[in-house]
């Protein structure tokens, strides 16, 4: 059954561009990575997925290795399920469970 997760970079504006070009680059790559939607507010990137097969947490890991300065939340709710996980550098900095305001 599908789940909803939204993904938010966070962090220094001036680097989404090349972030969203490098996650782009890896996405078309990955042969399981779900439709996703892009969303812009100033200092903040969305991404939304309607998920089947699970998040391409490893398109986003690999983006922020070479964007040591962006920080990735993400949060999905699964059939009321909630969770989250925050990424930095390439490393899980934070894990929780249930509802959480992204930092």
């Amino acid at each position: 059954m599908p789940f909803t997760a939204i993904v938010r970079v966070t962090g220094e504006a001036g680097r989404f561009e090349d972030f969203r070009e490098r996650v782009r680059w890896l996405m078309v790559r990955d042969m399981d990575a779900e439709d996703y939607s892009e969303h812009h507010q100033p200092g903040l990137l969305e991404y939304r997925f309607e998920i089947r097969n699970g998040i391409p947490f490893p398109a986003f890991v690999e983006a922020t290795r070479a964007f040591e300065e962006l920080r990735v939340e993400v949060q999905w709710d699964q059939d009321g399920a909630r969770g989250g996980a925050a990424i930095e550098a390439g490393k899980l900095v934070e894990k929780w469970t249930g509802d959480r305001n992204p930092g």
